[in-house]
């Protein structure tokens, strides 16, 4: 396994997911697909946590989203640290239950 040369700032991607726009690095494949596994996390994670205001707006199930919210926030932290880890390892491993669909963005 070889370490890519960009896999910092692939790394950084999953923290601030604009920052290869920025710099120009952009086209390069290995961040690219850094980009839009985190780009897919950031709109999976704030679709869901929409429907979950939304049903908690009606009065569905304050205790059950309310865990499902928490659910979600720590799928959420321990993707981005996954994410982080991968890309500095220089690997392309998809997300757990997203990255297939992210990578399609």
């Amino acid at each position: 396994m070889t370490k890519h040369k960009n896999s910092t700032l692939a790394g950084f991607t999953y923290l601030v997911f604009f920052l290869p726009m920025i710099t120009g690095e952009k086209n390069d494949p290995f961040v690219r697909y850094h980009m839009k596994q985190a780009i897919g996390l950031l709109i999976t994670v704030l679709a869901v946590q929409g429907a979950i205001r939304i049903l908690a707006a009606w009065g569905l199930g304050y205790g059950g989203l309310n865990a499902l919210a928490w659910g979600l926030r720590i799928y959420a932290l321990v993707s981005v640290v996954l994410g982080f880890s991968s890309a500095q390892r220089g690997e392309m491993k998809p997300l757990f239950w997203i990255g297939n669909h992210a990578a399609k963005i």
